[in-house]
């Protein structure tokens, strides 16, 4: 044979031989990804596991100092806004600690410490029963008697060093959780670069084959150009969107890591200024022990202004924390709302864009009649999808719009579409506030809003829908 023939059928040979290995490591890759992608998902979840766990810890151990303070207030002064105090938050400790127990079944390390901070509690809240029902019959110096004997607060503190040792746990927890996250996203990004330089390698040896191919006839290197341009292209479509995944995995492992760490210091920190404000009216029951008189004159001369500061700074400190609990809750909703969300199985059909977008406006029609806003539908292209996702995605973008319409003049909303290259593009447009160049791609990112804040929301919208595009294999962008 030939020696001109042989390197021809040799070639032959190995050009769907490079191929058939391109596509396998692309699906190699694919497996791989999707793989980690899932270990992040749940070590993500594990991550909120231990935040809610921490969460309710804190509240066991606020709900008992917040009952103690009452009772110690009550016990002073005999007034029944301290006994408010005691009796609000001395009902919510068990109820607390048998959610905490519920929220770690799954934990067989952690029941012990729960069962030692429930016998701990309920001791506790005896003891501050038991001399709240002294002062109210008349018995005021055997309550004292019980408050000095020490026996509340050895229990109490017992309590603080149960609860701060599982806390400690908790923040164990979820550093091993980011450590989990930090090593998945590595392992992505090699899955990635070695996925990328082998098949960048295939690509290079499937020309070189394609050129020494096309010296030998015109037919041939025209069909293996178009086969290597094919595979190039899906070179690129799959590195891109392996990139994007493993950016978007980096920059929901820093929000987790950071935003929601945010409230749960704010948290830490103002529990400490309780503990100290808890001492300075401890430094107050002292003095009143020591001398009543003296109390009496001090209350004339401005000791009534000290109680009232003590009490703004509680009230401040106190409300500090349920800022931080609530915005600690808000977040955790979110990323579990987006979490839920990218597990769903969708459910292809063929979709009527135009009834669609008809069911979303009659939705905002009275919102948009009230601001004088008006929404237009052009015949839109039908589109095989998913329903209840393409109905999502065009409802957000919808309420954007109307959200952030300006003041001074009607918004006007209009959505078009058309088909390209067998793919449906469809465009929202308006004339509301617009968003500022440098925060075109900010604002896909979780949790993440631009301009001014003065309209309630999450910071989840535009990030959720982006989100359901990639799911359902399209793209997304904004020109402003």
């Amino acid at each position: 044979m030939p020696d001109k023939m042989r390197d021809k059928l040799a070639s032959w040979r190995l050009q769907p031989l490079l191929l058939g290995i391109g596509f396998l490591l692309i699906v190699m890759i694919s497996i791989a990804t999707i793989i980690v992608i899932n270990r992040a998902a749940d070590d993500a979840d594990d991550l909120t596991q231990a935040l809610s766990v921490q969460d309710r810890l804190s509240n066991v151990l606020l709900a008992m100092r917040r009952a103690e303070s009452g009772q110690r207030g009550y016990l002073l002064t005999d007034r029944q806004s301290y006994l408010d105090d005691y009796e609000v938050a001395a009902p919510r400790v068990m109820p607390v600690i048998k959610e905490l127990r519920d929220l770690t079944a799954s934990e067989p390390g952690m029941k012990p410490a729960v069962d030692n901070m429930e016998d701990l509690a309920r001791i506790k809240l005896e003891e501050l029963a038991r001399t709240v029902e002294m002062q109210k019959a008349g018995d005021r110096a055997g309550a004292l008697r019980v408050v000095q004997s020490d026996e509340g607060r050895n229990v109490m503190e017992s309590l603080r060093v149960v609860v701060v040792k599982a806390i400690t746990d908790q923040v164990q927890v979820r550093a091993d959780g980011s450590a989990a996250t930090r090593r998945n996203n590595i392992l992505l990004l090699m899955l990635t670069i070695i996925g990328s330089i082998l098949i960048v390698m295939i690509g290079a040896a499937s020309i070189f084959l394609v050129q020494r191919s096309a010296k030998r006839a015109e037919s041939a290197r025209l069909t293996v150009e178009a086969t290597n341009a094919n595979l190039e292209q899906i070179v690129a479509y799959r590195t891109a969107d392996l990139t994007e995944a493993n950016e978007e995995i980096q920059r929901f492992a820093y929000i987790v890591s950071h935003d929601l760490r945010s409230p749960l210091v704010n948290i830490m920190g103002f529990t400490g200024e309780l503990e100290a404000l808890r001492q300075d009216i401890f430094d107050q029951i002292g003095k009143l022990q020591t001398d009543l008189a003296a109390l009496n004159a001090n209350m004339e001369l401005g000791g009534g202004e000290n109680v009232d500061r003590l009490g703004r700074d509680f009230d401040e400190a106190i409300r500090f924390i349920k800022t931080s609990i609530a915005n600690m809750d808000r977040l955790i909703n979110a990323v579990l709302k987006l979490s839920r969300e990218g597990r769903r199985q969708f459910n292809p059909e063929t979709i009527d864009m135009n009834g669609l977008l008809d069911t979303v406006t009659q939705t905002v029609a009275h919102r948009a009649s009230e601001i004088g806003a008006t929404v237009a539908i052009e015949t839109l292209p039908p589109v095989e999808s998913d329903r209840l996702a393409v109905q999502q995605i065009f409802a957000n973008l919808v309420d954007n719009a109307l959200k952030y319409s300006r003041n001074e003049q009607p918004n006007h909303i209009s959505v078009t579409g058309q088909t390209h290259a067998g793919k449906a593009i469809y465009e929202v447009t308006d004339t509301g506030r617009g968003i500022a160049p440098h925060d075109h791609q900010r604002v896909f990112e979780l949790f993440r809003r631009s301009g001014t804040q003065d309209k309630p929301g999450e910071g989840i919208g535009l990030a959720h829908v982006r989100a359901l595009v990639r799911r359902l294999g399209g793209t997304m962008s904004l020109k402003s």
